[in-house]
C-alpha cells in the first residue's frame, strides 16, 4: 500500500478537532453540567483525568502521547500534501522516529513501524545516508544497522546478531 493510498480515506484534522469538540461539551456537562467556552483549564482537567484513567487501566500515559504527538505532527503535515515522514521498506506505512542517539561517534536516528513491528536506523552524519534494517546486538543490547552484523546463532526464521561492537569481545571470551 502507497502512502498516498493510506491517508486518503482519513478524517481531515477539522474533522478531528470537531470530534473533540463533541468529547469536550459532554465533559463540561459531566463536570459542572455547563457548556464547554474554550476554557483551557477545562482541558487541562480532562487530561488529568485521562491520566487517572491510564494509571487505573495500566496503560502508558507517557507513551501514547508521544505516539499521539508524531501522529498529529503527521496529520499537520499531510494535510498541506507534505509527509515530512519516512514510509515502512517493508508494508508502507509511516515510520516514526523512537530516538536519536550517538553509538561509536555515529550520531543517528531509530524509527519504528507500528504495523509491522521492524525497526530502522539512519545515520545522521552523512546527508545521504539510506534507511537500514536494525536489529539488536546480543553483545551490547544496542540497535546497529544488520548489515553491519553477523550471525552469532541461528536456527529456522530466528537468528542472533552480534555486531561489529561486541565481535572481538566475544572472540576472546
Amino acid at each position: 500500500m502507497s502512502l498516498l493510498e493510506r491517508t486518503t480515506d482519513e478524517p481531515t484534522n477539522e474533522d478531528r478537532a470537531n470530534r473533540i469538540d463533541t468529547v469536550m461539551q459532554a465533559y463540561c456537562l459531566t463536570l459542572e453540567g455547563r457548556d464547554f467556552d474554550g476554557d483551557e483549564d477545562d482541558v487541562k482537567d480532562l487530561l488529568t483525568d485521562l491520566m487517572h484513567f491510564c494509571e487505573r487501566m495500566e496503560i502508558d500515559f507517557e507513551e501514547n502521547l508521544r505516539v499521539a504527538r508524531n501522529n498529529y505532527n503527521h496529520e499537520r503535515l499531510a494535510e498541506h500534501g507534505d509527509t515530512g515522514q519516512l514510509g515502512c521498506p517493508v508494508c508502507g506505512c509511516f515510520l516514526e522516529v523512537t530516538c536519536t542517539d550517538t553509538l561509536l561517534g555515529i550520531d543517528r536516528k531509530l524509527y519504528d513501524c507500528q504495523e509491522c513491528d521492524e525497526t530502522f536506523i539512519r545515520e545522521l552524519n552523512s546527508p545521504d545516508s539510506p534507511l537500514q534494517r536494525a536489529v539488536k546486538c546480543v553483545g551490547c543490547g544496542n540497535m546497529i544497522s544488520q548489515a553491519s552484523t553477523r550471525i552469532l546463532y541461528q536456527r529456522d526464521d530466528y537468528a542472533h546478531f552480534i555486531g561489529e561492537c561486541c565481535w572481538d569481545e566475544r572472540l576472546r571470551d
